[in-house]
């Protein structure tokens, strides 16, 4: 059974959370396990700024979640295939919308929402919200999730966040003691020993790549990376992706979705 079924991005803002949730998504679907990829953030809509370029369906997340229903096939409608990708597809706001662009959902919503997820693929990265308490889905996310990946740059704003925010997930559902604490986006210059005293237990460390910034600004983090400067960041992301598979590299090879067919030839699920 996999442990690692839903996989939550959360940390501090600017902190590098919607390049690392495709990084992993893309290393999880190198591995041939279908991926779905869901973007919470109803402020700043991200899918079009990591893939203008895309013809992206007019299905918006905000939509699905305020719809009198959900069920697999209704998620299914409104998932966005990753071009030249099979085994990845995104769910997002889009463009132009906010919170206030649909009607409210509640908590009983957001947890069929996920229970439905796990059905549908093998793995779910979840590209959170900073702002979990003015946002339900990240908020779930954070609670239901097997797994959910702290991003903290060294910086002294990111102990400012955390101070203020780790007091309102102070409920045993957060389970915050099993995070895995991460540095991220850390330049030889930064006093990342003294955030990482500050918050203990940071367990891996993400530094700077001009290689993937240029991604991110160029709006291909999809995109593989030959630089030679991203392969310490390309390094510690397999690391991450080895620690959710929990099982060797010949079962992997093994592996082969064929729910993912829902990206290309409509809905097939369990």
């Amino acid at each position: 059974m996999n442990s690692n079924k839903i996989i939550a991005i959360w940390g501090n803002p600017n902190s590098g959370k919607t390049t690392l949730s495709i990084k992993l998504a893309k290393a999880l679907t190198k591995r041939k396990k279908s991926v779905i990829l869901v973007m919470t953030d109803p402020y700043s809509p991200v899918i079009h700024t990591v893939l203008p370029f895309t013809d992206i369906k007019a299905e918006s997340l905000g939509e699905l979640l305020a719809s009198i229903q959900i069920s697999q096939e209704s998620i299914l409608k409104r998932c966005n295939p990753v071009e030249k990708d099979q085994h990845l597809c995104l769910l997002s706001y889009l463009h132009g919308e906010n919170i206030r662009t649909y009607a409210d959902y509640g908590k009983e919503r957001t947890v069929d929402f996920f229970i439905l997820l796990k059905h549908l693929a093998d793995h779910i990265i979840v590209d959170c919200s900073s702002y979990f308490h003015h946002d339900l889905l990240t908020r779930s996310a954070l609670e239901l999730s097997d797994q959910v990946i702290r991003l903290v740059t060294p910086d002294l704003k990111a102990i400012s966040f955390y101070d203020a925010s780790l007091p309102l997930l102070g409920e045993r559902k957060y389970n915050l003691t099993n995070h895995i604490k991460v540095l991220s986006n850390v330049k030889p210059e930064m006093p990342k020993d003294i955030v990482s005293n500050r918050f203990g237990g940071i367990e891996r460390e993400l530094n700077h790549s001009e290689a993937v910034e240029r991604q991110l600004l160029e709006a291909r983090l999809f995109e593989d990376s030959t630089d030679k400067e991203s392969k310490g960041y390309d390094q510690e992301v397999e690391n991450l992706v080895k620690i959710f598979l929990q099982e060797d590299e010949a079962n992997n090879e093994k592996s082969e979705s064929v729910k993912i067919s829902f990206l290309k030839r409509g809905v097939k699920v369990k």
